[in-house]
């Protein structure tokens, strides 16, 4: 089975001055500081770097700030990490973080051109070894591996995709073993559904519109049993993209959506690895439609769901969306029933017409 990675969930490195870190993490470089927790002599601070990907720090009042070494030297002895890559969206923003970095006083490089991608290379209070990189357009690896080392000594050091047989083949966990034992931080969070991310409700400040006044109440719901044909005819027929995944007490436990069904499509590993040529074939994979429409929606669904209270306000669920580039969400009561679903166009046309109103009242 092909794992579905979702990205870096978050690095943790070590500092002696939580406070210096979060200065220059936080209110230098701008990442917003999402989880705090810990007690004397054991602390820990997330930074948010991108969607849920995070990096994380734990103070240690023993250990000593790391000599700075240019990134990618060999070094002697035992060694764990070298440096860490921040990806940004263009060279502008690399132009930004240096101007607040030399402003700072922290050393920062000059934009290197590595071909398909520039950087710039600096360090933070703690000598840890940072690099800032944006992809240079043009140069899809995934499509197009580069493979250059001129000391590989045979092919199987530059094969772009996973070669079968050098581990042995995994057993599936069995029920009695699936264990999930309570860690640090546990008794922070209140128990929510396995399946759901809620955005728990906030207090609303008064005036401000709330999900519940604006959200679409009738929605186009499916069960994990449903064939995925009869998702696409809704989803064709209604001209929307994508269906809230309920249970029979109407509790959301997923979302499948276009971007799922043609997901289903596309080459994964195993296909890669047994035939590359007919992996690339992008007529066989428009041809392959026939056989995912019998699948069923728990086959194809994403499990793991952004969703927002329905007492949140309608602004917070629009930051939701902006963070993780959605354009609607599901919306839950206090039970993580579904109760609708909201848009940023449904968003926009709220507050569109409410300016219309005051200013005809001005």
């Amino acid at each position: 089975m092909k794992t579905e990675f979702t990205g870096i969930h978050h690095t943790a490195f070590a500092t002696h001055d939580i406070n210096l870190t979060v200065k220059f993490w936080r209110d230098l470089l701008g990442m917003r500081l999402v989880y705090a927790y810990g007690s004397p002599g054991y602390r820990q601070y997330f930074f948010l770097v991108s969607g849920n990907n995070r990096i994380s720090f734990f103070e240690w009042h023993d250990v000593e700030p790391i000599r700075p070494r240019r990134h990618g030297d060999p070094v002697k002895g035992s060694f764990v990490f070298d440096h860490i890559a921040i990806g940004v969206p263009d060279k502008n923003a690399l132009w930004d973080i240096m101007s607040r970095l030399d402003a700072a006083g922290f050393h920062c490089s000059d934009i290197i051109d590595h071909g398909c991608f520039l950087s710039i290379y600096s360090y933070d209070p703690n000598g840890i070894p940072i690099e800032f990189s944006c992809e240079v357009p043009g140069h899809d690896l995934f499509w197009n591996p580069v493979m250059k080392d001129l000391a590989a000594t045979s092919d199987f050091l530059t094969e772009p995709n996973p070669v079968p047989g050098q581990w042995p083949k995994p057993e599936p966990v069995s029920e009695e073993e699936r264990v999930i034992v309570p860690g640090e931080g546990k008794d922070f969070f209140p128990e929510t559904p396995d399946r759901t991310n809620v955005s728990t409700p906030t207090s609303v400040a008064e005036g401000a519109m709330k999900v519940r006044d604006v959200m679409h109440r009738g929605v186009y719901t499916t069960t994990v049993n449903d064939t995925i044909r009869s998702v696409a005819e809704t989803i064709a027929n209604e001209k929307i993209s994508g269906l809230p995944v309920v249970d029979e007490n109407n509790r959301l436990v997923g979302v499948i959506s276009e971007k799922d069904i043609l997901k289903a499509l596309l080459p994964g590993y195993t296909q890669f690895l047994e035939d590359p040529a007919q992996a690339l074939d992008f007529h066989a994979m428009e041809s392959s439609y026939g056989g995912v429409l019998q699948k069923s929606v728990g086959e194809l669904m994403s499990p793991s769901v952004i969703s927002i209270g329905i007492d949140a306000p309608v602004m917070k669920a629009a930051a939701q969306m902006d963070l993780h580039s959605f354009r609607r969400i599901p919306v839950v009561d206090q039970d993580c029933r579904l109760a609708g679903i909201i848009s940023l166009s449904d968003i926009h046309h709220a507050i569109f017409m409410r300016e219309l109103e005051d200013a005809s009242d001005r």
